[in-house]
């Protein structure tokens, strides 16, 4: 506040000066602009509070903090049926799922890519899948030269009948705004593993 004060007075100085000085006028408005310039600034910095931790960009590091709140929020969901059904998570196991016809499909910029399809194959010869866990991979090979542009670990619901298959769909998260984190400079290689199984009670259905 001090400061603030010492700077308007300052201001108010250089004005008097460029109305009774015509000699000194230039250089005195030029300095009431700096000032002014240099006030702005401080009220600006006051106004943003406490400064952001995180190294990231400001728009990632939101992207961040949504996809964090999404995954926590589908891991909340199946803790509490583990809870419910504590078998669900051995009846199948994770070599006994996999996903087969990967493909991306492309965003509305060029070189972006909005969702990940591919067919989830269950190969329990007993249970049907409920849920499953992801880690997704994005490799952008230039060259023959592939290198990982982004990766995305997830949870989601599925009904896939013993020995069948379903289309799922997996969006890239890792937006904000619509506007995407990473741009594929070459071809894209799609990297899709399951990570664990879900077949809980009330879903579960017998092999024919």
């Amino acid at each position: 506040m001090k400061l603030e004060a010492m700077l308007w007075m300052l201001v108010l100085v250089s004005v008097a000066l460029a109305i009774v000085s015509p000699r000194y006028r230039a250089q005195s408005l030029i300095a009431v602009g700096v000032v002014i310039v240099t006030i702005v600034a401080i009220v600006v910095l006051k106004d943003r509070g406490e400064p952001v931790t995180s190294s990231l960009p400001r728009a990632a590091a939101q992207g961040s903090m949504q996809q964090s709140q999404h995954v926590d929020f589908e891991q909340f969901h199946i803790e509490k049926l583990d809870k419910e059904d504590p078998e669900g998570k051995n009846r199948i196991a994770v070599a006994e799922i996999r996903f087969d016809q990967i493909r991306p499909e492309w965003g509305s910029e060029p070189g972006t890519i909005g969702l990940i399809r591919a067919r989830l194959y269950n190969d329990s010869a007993r249970f049907t899948l409920t849920d499953y866990a992801y880690y997704l991979v994005v490799q952008d090979c230039v060259q023959s030269a592939c290198t990982t542009v982004y990766d995305q670990r997830g949870q989601a619901a599925a009904l896939v009948p013993a020995n069948q298959a379903r289309d799922v769909v997996i969006a890239i998260r890792d937006q904000v705004r619509g506007v995407p984190t990473f741009k594929i400079l070459g071809t894209p290689n799609i990297i899709l593993s399951p990570m664990s199984t879900r077949a809980f009670r009330s879903a579960l259905a017998p092999a024919n």
